[in-house]
Formats: structure tokens, sequence, C-alpha cells
């Protein structure tokens, strides 16, 4: 029975109304807060990492770091990723996600600040997108095999990637290293980067062939170039954490359109709704015309 009727539904104008009606204030606040985003992003001022200040700050250059990681859906080697997976495994749909990072950096050429990226907004291109049986990406993201992934999306940023940024600078709560946390060789690195013996686990599972008793050759820098305990950290504050492939100008004229698009569109949708519920109902009787 539900076959058939979600197309019927679909084919309604009374549906498209009611939903125009619904939504089409929701669209019209939402394009009110893609607009003030926009002012935001404008009125923060765009720095080298030498000379940001601690907050708000926008920066660019490209993605570095002491050493690589294996992403789980593609194979490629990357500092980060974070993968989204659509599971069926009781009949009912379950999304998930899960993410996992080196140590990250931006370069611009003035010097090198560390990223946290928990909690960003990612506007990059996906590495990966499927819709078959993928274990291992469904182990990654979910720490469980069980489940058969619908669909997967993967998100990774490599060596070299040209980045904008936009977040708050602020002290590295995890600026001292912890010797109670970071016991072994394998323990994971201040708020939980990946240190380089368990990358180099990862790649050897990643690639069998590999000699397990040689390194497997993740590092793309040296070590030496990286302080992985900084006095400052960029991450999520009270404002927007953008993480993006795209200039600063592109991100505004994409929030620019898209707010224009909402503010004028909701409107628009509510009120072409309301006519069509109006005469539909008069049509079936469902509102008297006028005596």
């Amino acid at each position: 029975m539900r076959g058939p009727l979600i197309p019927w539904l679909l084919s309604q104008p009374l549906f498209w109304a009611v939903l125009g009606v619904i939504f089409g204030p929701v669209f019209f606040l939402r394009g009110f807060r893609l607009l003030q985003r926009k002012r935001l992003i404008m009125d923060i001022p765009s720095s080298s990492v030498r000379g940001a200040a601690m907050g708000p700050v926008e920066l660019h250059g490209k993605a570095a770091g002491p050493y690589t990681i294996v992403a789980p859906a593609s194979q490629t080697d990357c500092l980060y990723y974070r993968m989204f997976v659509e599971a069926n495994p009781e009949g009912d749909l379950r999304h998930k996600a899960g993410e996992l990072c080196a140590p990250l950096f931006l370069d611009d050429g003035t010097g090198k600040v560390m990223i946290f990226p928990e909690g960003a907004e990612l506007q990059i291109p996906n590495s990966s997108e499927r819709t078959d049986y993928v274990e291992v990406a469904l182990a990654a993201a979910t720490r469980s095999a069980a489940g058969r992934p619908e669909f997967s999306q993967e998100y990774c940023i490599r060596p070299g990637d040209e980045l904008f940024l936009l977040g708050t600078l602020q002290e590295n709560p995890w600026a001292k290293r912890n010797p109670m946390a970071e016991t072994s060789e394998l323990s994971r690195i201040g708020p939980g980067f990946v240190s380089q013996a368990e990358a180099d686990i990862m790649e050897h599972a990643a690639c069998p062939a590999l000699d397990p008793a040689l390194p497997a050759g993740v590092a793309v820098a040296s070590p030496e170039e990286f302080d992985l305990h900084p006095p400052v950290i960029l991450m999520k504050g009270a404002g927007p954490f953008v993480i993006s492939t795209r200039s600063q100008r592109e991100v505004v004229a994409r929030l620019h359109w898209k707010s224009l698009l909402y503010i004028w569109g909701g409107p628009a949708a509510a009120l072409w709704g309301l006519w069509e519920i109006l005469t539909k109902g008069k049509a079936i009787g469902l509102f008297p015309g006028n005596p």
C-alpha cells in the first residue's frame, strides 16, 4: 500500500501547497540567517597565520601535517576524513557518521597553525560516494560491521589542499603533553589526533602487501617542522566554523544567492500554497463561497 500511496501523494497539488505553507516561513527565516552569516564573514578580518589575533579569524593556506592516515572508502592518504553512512540494519534508516584526524595544520607561508576540525562545516568535494556495501567504511564510521549501508559519503583533507578557514583562534587546552593520556606511541595526541604509530598500523591494514617489519611510509614531512602541542589552536568557538576549498569570495557569493533564494522563494511558496488551498478548497466545497 505504501508503494502506490507515495507517487499518488506527490502528484497532488494540494500536497505541495500544504508543504509550501508550512516550509515557506521556515525558508524565509533561514534566508535571513544565511544573510547574517554572510555579513559576519565579511566583518571578520582576514589575516595571515603569523599576524592572527585571538578570537574569530579568517585564514587561507595549504593543509599540512607530519604524516597521513588512510581514508576507509577511497583508500587514499589524507590528514582528515569524515564519513556519513546511511544504514538499514533493522528495516529503519539510520544515519551514522565518523571522523578521524592526524595532526592537521594550515600553512600560509608565514607560519603554521594547528586545526581541530571537530564540529566544522565542511565545504569540500566528497572523495567517495557509494551506494553498495562497504564493510570497511561502515566499521570505520560506526565502530561496528553490523548492518548494510544503503549510501555512504566520505570527505577528505589531503596534504597540499588549498583551504579557506573561518574559526576561532584560542588557547590550546592541550598545549602541555598529558603524561597520563599519552602513555605510549599509540596514544592519541592532544584532542584526539592519531599518532604516527597508529597511522602506520592503518597503512599496513589498508595495504597488506607492505612488509610489516618496515614503516609504511605515511610520513609526508619532518616531525620537527610541526609543534604537536602548540600554545594556540584553531577550532570551533562561539561563531561559525567553516573549512572550505572555496575562496572567501566564493563562500560569500554562495551565501548571497542562497539567502536571496530563501528570502524571496519562501514567501512566494507560502503565498502560492495558500492560494492553491483556498481555490481547491472552494472547488471541492471545503470553503463555501460568498452568498
